[in-house]
């Protein structure tokens, strides 16, 4: 795993900090035809970028994404991570994605969510984590729905995808409404 430390363990993934020795695999994710259709990549981006904006040289206490590492494998196929965090008003909105196609549908994601839902709520003491789906991306929002989120409003026609004007739902879960909490 190289220099990459573990932060939250999983039963079949870890949870580690993001490794500037994986960039190469950052570039090759966010730039992927398939990979960036619902995280809202638009652009090419280039390694420069991702070395500024994912490693800053200041720490921002508005974000924490960290590197989802196959343990089996032994190799990073994804991120997952908070942003928008507001420590006043105990909230954050959690964005996640597979870089890796070979890995989707295979409950990855969800032991994901759970791992960064039960972080949130019990160590950062978020009372509500919100995110917002893309409504072809129904593998994404069936995810967060079986890990409690609910439906709490659509911005109608925000995107353009595969060439149809889609719906962002938004969703959240809140600490009280947490399985187990």
């Amino acid at each position: 795993m190289g220099e990459s430390a573990v932060f939250l363990k999983g039963e079949r993934i870890d949870l580690v900090v993001k490794n500037i020795e994986h960039i190469q695999t950052y570039h090759k994710w966010v730039n992927d035809a398939v990979v960036r259709t619902y995280i809202s990549v638009e652009l090419p981006v280039t390694l420069e970028v991702i070395k500024k904006e994912w490693f800053p040289d200041e720490i921002e206490e508005k974000s924490v994404w960290l590197e989802i590492w196959h343990k089996e494998d032994q190799l990073p196929i994804g991120m997952i991570g908070f942003f928008q965090i507001s420590n006043i008003h105990r909230r954050a909105e959690i964005g996640i994605f597979i870089g890796e196609p070979e890995y989707w549908g295979k409950g990855i994601g969800p032991e994901a969510i759970n791992l960064m839902l039960d972080y949130g709520f019990n160590t950062l003491n978020y009372r509500k984590i919100i995110a917002s789906v893309n409504a072809p991306n129904t593998r994404s929002l069936g995810m967060c729905k079986k890990a409690g989120f609910i439906e709490e409003g659509r911005q109608k026609e925000m995107d353009f995808i595969d060439g149809k004007w889609t719906d962002i739902i938004l969703i959240a879960i809140f600490k009280k409404d947490r399985k187990g909490e």
